[in-house]
């Protein structure tokens, strides 16, 4: 391996692992492109060989083969942990949820203040009073 391959084989190691999702080597391919400059074709080798490494895992299904991280290299969660994780987030989506509404009130309300913007410039135009 070259060492641009031996590169780009570690930035597909980091993404691998930053992402901890399955992905095809086109899907890497596409999501790296601009940041590796690899072939699709040095992607696929670059892939093969941290699976023969066992450093990422490679699941076949028909044709397609589909890569991930390495989930032995990930501490395990708790179930405390678990529930800890859920019910932040479902606070921080009560949160979103509560601003988006605050956002769509104002922008009503700014809606509105336009409009009589509007009308006030075209009555001035006119020249008649409000």
């Amino acid at each position: 391996m070259s060492k641009k391959d031996s590169a780009g084989a570690a930035q597909i190691l980091v993404y691998l692992n930053e992402k901890n999702r399955p992905f095809s080597a086109q899907d890497v391919f596409t999501n790296l492109q601009k940041q590796c400059g690899l072939g699709k074709t040095a992607v696929v080798k670059a892939m093969e060989q941290l699976a023969q490494e066992g450093k990422i895992q490679e699941k076949v299904y028909g044709k397609q083969k589909i890569y991930f991280a390495d989930q032995s290299q990930f501490a395990d969660v708790s179930d405390a942990e678990l529930k800890k994780m859920d019910a932040r987030i479902v606070e921080i989506s009560t949160e979103v949820q509560t601003i988006s509404q605050s956002c769509r009130q104002l922008d009503t309300g700014l809606q509105g203040e336009r409009d009589l913007c509007e009308g006030v410039e075209e009555e001035e135009e006119t020249g008649n009073d409000p």
